[in-house]
């Protein structure tokens, strides 16, 4: 599955994603950068919410929204819990879905 085919699916989950507590979703790694093998799964980071809990749980149910919709194993990450060496191994790979 292309870049633009995974960002233009995650685009039509939003309202369920929201519903979940995500205000804003991005995507990096080997599937934002186009050079994913058939068994690479999806890294996306996500923003909550303001003022809306967001447990573990709702971290898995993102994860399981987007597998279940994409058929990719997704593995989601808050932004906000990203260490300053993680942010800068990433920056050029970050896409922004929404």
């Amino acid at each position: 599955m292309t870049r633009d085919a995974i960002i233009n699916q995650i685009r039509a989950m939003r309202p369920k994603l929201e519903a979940q507590g995500v205000l804003h979703l991005a995507i990096f790694g080997s599937r934002a950068r186009g050079d994913a093998r058939p068994d690479s799964d999806l890294d996306v980071l996500i923003d909550e919410i303001p003022g809306r809990r967001f447990s573990l749980y709702d971290l898995i149910g993102v994860q399981h929204i987007i597998s279940d919709e994409l058929g990719i194993d997704a593995q989601a990450t808050m932004r906000e819990g990203l260490n300053e060496r993680f942010k800068v191994r990433i920056a050029d790979d970050v896409t922004e879905v929404f």
